[in-house]
């Protein structure tokens, strides 16, 4: 069996029980690993035919604080943290830093909603294991 070599791991963040389930995680991988942690958060698509409103804005703004708070928690414990906030779904801004990265591992969290509810309102963690071409972790 050939020994696993961890470099870069992705989270996926969003402030949420599970997300930081999975900081924790991406951070005790990240120890053991000695692999850098790039922290990824998602804000919504606004179309650009028009121009940002101040909420718009807001909520950009308010997804890379968040991120860059979480990245600095990991730096805070000495592991090697950068964050990235992304427009978009979040699955796919997870997939697409995951690639631009070059990550070895994602890690995310669930939000254990149950096979009913998570298949009438979809879930990050399921589209990211199905679509990702790296080795995804869920926490729970």
């Amino acid at each position: 069996m050939r020994e696993v070599a961890l470099q870069t791991i992705v989270v996926g963040y969003d402030e949420s029980e599970g997300s930081e389930r999975a900081l924790q995680m991406a951070a005790g991988l990240a120890r053991t690993y000695g692999a850098r942690v790039i922290v990824v958060e998602a804000f919504p698509h606004y179309p650009r035919v028009i121009s940002p409103t101040r909420q718009d804005t807001n909520e950009i703004h308010r997804a890379r604080e968040s991120a860059e708070k979480a990245a600095a928690k990991l730096r805070k414990m000495g592991i090697e943290a950068e964050p990235d906030a992304l427009e978009g779904p979040a699955a796919e801004a997870i997939i697409n830093v995951a690639e631009a990265r070059k990550a070895d591992l994602i890690v995310v969290g669930s939000r254990g909603f149950g096979q009913f509810k998570g298949l009438l309102l979809g879930s990050v963690s399921d589209r990211v294991v199905h679509y990702a071409e790296v080795p995804v972790l869920v926490t729970r």
